[in-house]
């Protein structure tokens, strides 16, 4: 078996050294051959995810139950993804399940959702099809649109905007905006619409926040169905909000 190596444009797979991880190439000719387990939210999976996939969120209380139960059903190693290169949740996945199910024979495809339908479109499934059709995936330079960085991020925040944490339970251990952000997991829709309809009455922008920049992504496709026009992401989500210096920030001492 080949396994991926370590490189430049995955940054924290230094911090698992004792996760295997494996290839993009390598994983698609021996799909059929492993369960894949798709660690995202259930809103994620629903909007985009690897064919054949199955759903169990890293954040789920039963998540090494459901994944042994897997495992012992048919056997076959359990390769566990997310979004990939900065998302840890492969990794987490499988130094959980070694850890609580004590279940070894797992990999991780750090190369996550992002680089398996660039290259295998027709392996994955987008919002329910089973033909994906490329031309509805949001393309790069529009998700770029609505992005900011941290400094413009806290700017807008303070200028008739909503400020929504969509980390899920496990990622919120820290509230960027203490006080008046509002927390809700992606697949509470109904809080999202309320707070969607709540924006659109005050005539206030949606600034979004996630972990790393990643969840906000599928979010997006949600917010075009809502036709929700004016919102902001958060670049790079929370982990670069805090790499970036107070004073830069706030401009006090």
């Amino acid at each position: 078996m080949s396994f991926a190596k370590a490189a430049d444009d995955f940054p924290v797979r230094s911090n698992y050294p004792h996760v295997k991880t494996i290839a993009l190439d390598d994983l698609y000719k021996k799909r059929n051959s492993y369960t894949i387990v798709d660690t995202r939210s259930k809103y994620e999976y629903s909007v985009l995810h690897i064919k054949n996939a199955v759903n169990i969120p890293l954040s789920s209380f039963d998540f090494t139950t459901k994944v042994n139960k897997l495992y012992a059903d048919n056997r076959k190693t359990i390769v566990f993804y997310c979004n990939g290169h900065t998302c840890t949740k492969s990794y987490e996945a499988v130094l959980k399940t070694k850890r609580m199910g004590k279940l070894t024979d797992t990999l991780a495809f750090d190369g996550g959702i992002y680089d398996w339908v660039k290259r295998y479109p027709k392996a994955s499934i987008l919002l329910n099809e089973a033909r994906i059709n490329v031309d509805k995936l949001i393309s790069e330079e529009e998700f770029k649109k609505h992005l900011l960085k941290p400094k413009a991020f806290l700017d807008k925040s303070n200028n008739k905007c909503i400020v929504l944490d969509v980390r899920d339970s496990l990622q919120r251990k820290d509230r960027i905006f203490a006080g008046f952000e509002k927390p809700v997991n992606l697949d509470n829709t109904n809080k999202l619409n309320d707070y969607i309809a709540e924006a659109k009455a005050k005539k206030n922008a949606l600034c979004i926040y996630d972990a790393v920049g990643k969840q906000v992504r599928w979010l997006q496709y949600y917010l075009k169905e809502k036709k929700m026009n004016e919102y902001y992401f958060l670049e790079g989500g929370a982990k670069a909000f805090y790499a970036v210096p107070y004073k830069e920030l706030y401009g006090t001492n």
